[in-house]
């Protein structure tokens, strides 16, 4: 242990007296000495200091314009529309098919088990009016997604806003079912 301790000593005498061999100066320093330097490196006049070594003050930010929002895509009006029409096709489909599913669940409660096969097929079959209608709640969620940022793009986020609330209406008729 001692010996160990010796030559760490020795090492950090051997590296203090490197740091003191500069007799010119009080302390050591970090700073390149005049040799070290290319002369290619361009110097602040009277300070002997790189130029660029943190003592220039920072440039001043340009300002940047912000780019003018792009129109809203040629394709939207037709999106709208073909939801419109499918969500359309589904408040046509919905009423006959809840009377059918409604005759079918009062027939069953009396009958045996044909009619109570019947009653889960027409609710099956009710069911199945409303599948497109998931596909159009996120054909809505897309739409509204292409109009962010959009020029112009309020008139389509109003229709937009009107389809959502008949895809809300829907929805709400069939949980009622």
């Amino acid at each position: 242990m001692d010996a160990r301790f010796l030559l760490l000593a020795l090492a950090l005498c051997a590296a203090l007296a490197g740091c003191a061999s500069r007799s010119n100066e009080k302390w050591p320093t970090l700073a390149p000495r005049p040799g070290e330097m290319s002369p290619l490196v361009p110097r602040t006049p009277m300070s002997g200091a790189c130029a660029g070594c943190g003592q220039d003050a920072a440039a001043v930010a340009v300002p940047v314009a912000a780019p003018a929002p792009e129109p809203v895509p040629a394709d939207i009006a037709g999106r709208i529309a073909a939801s419109d029409k499918a969500i359309a096709a589904i408040e046509a489909a919905f009423p006959a098919q809840a009377q059918r599913t409604q005759a079918a669940i009062k027939a069953a409660a009396g009958g045996g088990a044909d009619a109570s096969s019947e009653a889960e097929v027409q609710r099956s079959r009710l069911e199945s009016v409303f599948l497109p209608l998931a596909i159009e709640a996120r054909s809505l969620d897309a739409i509204e997604d292409d109009l962010v940022g959009k020029a112009d793009a309020a008139a389509a986020r109003a229709q937009v806003a009107a389809l959502r609330v008949r895809v809300a209406a829907l929805e709400a008729a069939r949980d009622g079912n």
